[in-house]
C-alpha cells in the first residue's frame, strides 16, 4: 500500500459529501481524489484517478448504491469498496456482502472509526467479516447461501469467499496451468486485465503467489480439483505437480 491512501467519494447529498471531505481531508494519510454525486461520475473518476478506496452511498440518483458497489468491484478488482448507508439494516448488510464490499457503515458513523475502516480496507482487509459475526441472523443467511451454492457445485461468493465470480473463474484456470495470456484468450479479455484480477486475488487471500492462491482456494472448498476445464494448455497443472515456471511460479 502507498504511503497516502487515495479515496473517492460517491454520494448524492452535497452536505454529507462536504462533511466527508472535511473529515477525511484532515488526516494526512488520506488523499480525497474526488467527490461526486452520481454513479457515472464515479466510474469515470475511478478509471482516471485509480483510487485505493471508494465510499459509495446507497441512495445515488442514477443507480442503486449496492449495484454501484458491485460494479465498482467488477470494473476495478483492486479497489476496496466501503458502502455508507442512509439507514443500516441486516438485509442491506447481507446484500453488501454479496456485492463484495470491504466494509459497511451508516452515515452516523464516528469520524475516527470511518477513517480506521478506510485504512484497513486499503490494506485488503474485509472489515465486513467482523460485522457479519456480530449479526447471527445475517451469518446464518450467508451460511445457507454457502451450502446452497456448494450443492450446485459452484464456488460460493460470500464473506467466507471474498472473490468475485470472475476472480474465481480466473483462479480456476490458473489451477489448470494457464498463463495470463492463455486465460485472456479463453475469456476474451487482455492479459493485463487478467494480471489485474490475479493481483486482486493475491491481495484478498493474503498470499504471495499464484500457487498459494490456488492451494488456499482448494483448502477452503472454493475450487475442486476434479472440476472440468475446457481449453486447458498442455502444460502441467498449477497444483497437480508443482511444475510452475516463470509467470506461474511467483509473479501475478
Amino acid at each position: 500500500m502507498a504511503d497516502t491512501i487515495r479515496v473517492l467519494i460517491v454520494e448524492r447529498e452535497p452536505l454529507f459529501r462536504r462533511g466527508l471531505l472535511g473529515c477525511l481531508g484532515a488526516d494526512h494519510e488520506l488523499d480525497v481524489i474526488g467527490s461526486v454525486a452520481t454513479a457515472n461520475e464515479g466510474y469515470t473518476l475511478a478509471d482516471e484517478s485509480a483510487p485505493d478506496v471508494v465510499l459509495v452511498g446507497t441512495t445515488l440518483p442514477d443507480a442503486p448504491g449496492l449495484d454501484v458497489a458491485a460494479e465498482m468491484r467488477r470494473r476495478f478488482p483492486a479497489l476496496a469498496t466501503v458502502v455508507v448507508a442512509a439507514n443500516e439494516s441486516d438485509d442491506e448488510l447481507f446484500a453488501v456482502i454479496r456485492a463484495g464490499a470491504s466494509a459497511y457503515c451508516g452515515k452516523d458513523v464516528d469520524e475516527d472509526l470511518l477513517i480506521h475502516i478506510i485504512k484497513r480496507a486499503a490494506t485488503g482487509e474485509y472489515v465486513i467479516n467482523e460485522q457479519l459475526l456480530a449479526k447471527p441472523y445475517v451469518a446464518a443467511r450467508v451460511l445457507e447461501q454457502f451450502r446452497a451454492t456448494a450443492s450446485d457445485n459452484l464456488a460460493p461468493q460470500s464473506a467466507f469467499a471474498p472473490l468475485t465470480d470472475r476472480e474465481l473463474e480466473i483462479l480456476r484456470k490458473v489451477s489448470n496451468g494457464l498463463t495470463n495470456a492463455e486465460i485472456g484468450v479463453a475469456l476474451g479479455i487482455s492479459a493485463q486485465t487478467v494480471k489485474n484480477h490475479v493481483t486482486s486475488i493475491l491481495r484478498k487471500l493474503a498470499v504471495n503467489d499464484r500457487t498459494q492462491a490456488v492451494v488456499t482456494a482448494l483448502r477452503r472448498g472454493w475450487l475442486s480439483i476434479d472440476e472440468p476445464e475446457s481449453g486447458v494448455s498442455s502444460g502441467s497443472s498449477a497444483v497437480g505437480n508443482g511444475t510452475l515456471t516463470g509467470e506461474r511460479r511467483g509473479r501475478p
